[in-house]
């Protein structure tokens, strides 16, 4: 059953070593719940210690199957939120890896006791949107005063907006938060990143979150450590890899200067509801004989090299590539003027899994459900996913996009190849990673509030520097060099220990995520 069904992806045997060791060690353990016991590794390891055990698991042939016994051990079959939710029983130790299983892969008869787990602490239901957020619930309840929890947990609860909450409540909760990520996947047969999180109450202490990566599961070498004192709550934990110091660096620079929101009116591109079918490319739009009812678009940000200034020699490339770059038009079009291709097109309008494109639920609230409605396109375009660098380009070939981007319409006042050249700099390209998420595959990510918030050293920059910086991105010129190279112009007045000091933060983070991208 190591699957993703049930949510089990069994703890690699030294790291449950490690994490019950320092555990046990770490405070005072007498009672000790495992409430998933899985294969029992963590009871084998928790067995060569003086404690009682409980442990609870929800598939009898998993306890049936479990060898080991002993006085110290009870073993009970049970689903552990109802159990939880029953016993008043209380340890000082909840240890473990709990299921990593979504909302909407359990059956909705399971969906009561995890609403009712986070209704015992008066937190949104909104909340519950996977399994192991109600474990986290649960492991409080079943908590004596002074007691400890630590788990395995996936490396998006330090991140996600849903886990806010969640993350807040534990501040409130617990003074010792400490966080333990990983140079190296843990499970690798998996892209879930994960990390250790151990939370407890120690007398006398000012609260605190402590961040530590270690190299590897046979090492456990500590390559980067720091600790949050000053600026709790934290949004994200995530953001806790740096230590109030240059927490308080990054965002001191950061209020000095305009944000992305202030320059003008930011919007997400084209929602069409199935890219595939009506963004098409020049050979589809020729057969199609629909070339009057076209937009150029961008659809996604593989088609679109380094760049800073995409301009119609570049869309034109695009075209000639064969790729799609024309969006369906079709709204006030009548239907009689339409081509008889493209009313054969519309009919059979099938998806790969021969469900019919127009029952999507974008295209079903439509009025006709092939009029896809236009969102203006952007003096710059912003593309929201990236790996190393992000995109940000002035949109001289005036092209529509679809959703993978932010389009910014500019206020007067402010040039579009001023900033676009001003974005790329050490201040701005940190806080894109103090601001946004990373998820499997190590892609990082900006939602629109997090886009919006990025502080920009915007200042009218002269055109043949714009036009330099167009050139050594299209060269592929080094990253630093780049930066280096906008830093020297947007920054020529603030200490190089203080830019040396940005990088460092952008190297931190990007230390952290690249692994996925090697």
């Amino acid at each position: 059953m190591n699957n993703k069904a049930t949510g089990s992806f069994y703890t690699p045997p030294l790291l449950v070593k490690y994490m019950v060791n320092y555990a046990i060690k770490k405070k005072l353990v007498q009672k000790v719940l495992e409430p998933s016991i899985g294969d029992g590794r963590f009871i084998d390891e928790l067995l060569n210690y003086d404690v009682d055990i409980t442990g609870i698991e929800l598939y009898p042939e998993k306890i049936e199957n479990y060898k080991l016994k002993s006085e110290k051990l009870k073993l009970k079959c049970s689903d552990f939120i109802s159990y939880a939710l029953k016993n008043n029983e209380k340890f000082d130790l909840v240890i473990g890896n709990p299921p990593y299983i979504a909302k909407k892969s359990l059956p909705k008869k399971d969906w009561d006791n995890q609403y009712k787990i986070v209704d015992v602490w008066g937190l949104p239901e909104t909340l519950f949107q996977n399994i192991w957020v109600s474990f986290v619930l649960a492991s409080i309840k079943s908590l004596n005063k002074n007691g400890a929890i630590f788990f395995v947990l996936p490396f998006e609860f330090l991140q996600v907006q849903y886990a806010e909450k969640l993350r807040n409540f534990l501040e409130e909760k617990f003074n010792f938060i400490e966080i333990t990520t990983f140079e190296e996947r843990v499970f690798p047969e998996i892209e879930q990143d994960v990390c250790l999180v151990y939370l407890s109450n120690i007398k006398g202490i000012t609260p605190v979150i402590k961040y530590k990566t270690v190299n590897n599961l046979s090492e456990m070498k500590i390559s980067n450590q720091s600790e949050i004192c000053r600026h709790k709550p934290l949004k994200k934990w995530s953001n806790s890899i740096l230590n109030d110091q240059e927490t308080s660096l990054l965002i001191n620079f950061a209020n000095r200067y305009i944000k992305i929101d202030d320059l003008g009116f930011i919007s997400p591109g084209i929602v069409t509801g199935a890219n595939d079918f009506f963004v098409v490319n020049k050979e589809k739009a020729n057969n199609l004989s629909c070339c009057n009812y076209l937009l150029p678009i961008i659809s996604k940000g593989s088609f679109i090299s380094n760049l800073l200034i995409f301009n119609d020699t570049d869309m034109n490339q695009i075209e000639e590539l064969n790729k799609p770059s024309r969006l369906l038009n079709l709204s006030f079009i009548d239907e009689n003027k339409f081509s008889k291709p493209l009313k054969l097109y519309l009919e059979n309008n099938l998806d790969k899994n021969n469900l019919p494109i127009e029952k999507r639920y974008k295209c079903s609230k439509r009025g006709r459900w092939y009029d896809v409605p236009i969102i203006p396109k952007g003096d710059l375009i912003f593309f929201k996913r990236f790996d190393v660098l992000p995109k940000f380009l002035v949109n001289k070939a005036g092209v529509h996009t679809t959703d993978i981007t932010y389009n910014v319409r500019l206020k007067e006042e402010f040039d579009p190849l001023s900033t676009a050249f001003c974005f790329y700099n050490s201040l701005t390209l940190a806080l894109c990673e103090y601001n946004g998420r990373f998820y499997g595959g190590g892609v990082n990510e900006l939602v629109p509030s997090e886009f919006k918030s990025l502080s920009i050293p915007y200042q009218k920059i002269p055109k043949d520097k714009v036009i330099a910086l167009d050139k050594m991105l299209r060269e592929g010129r080094s990253i630093e060099t780049i930066i280096d190279f906008v830093d020297n112009v947007v920054f020529s007045l603030i200490k190089q220990q203080d830019i040396n000091s940005l990088k460092k933060i952008r190297n931190k983070y990007l230390k952290r995520r690249l692994k996925y991208l090697k």
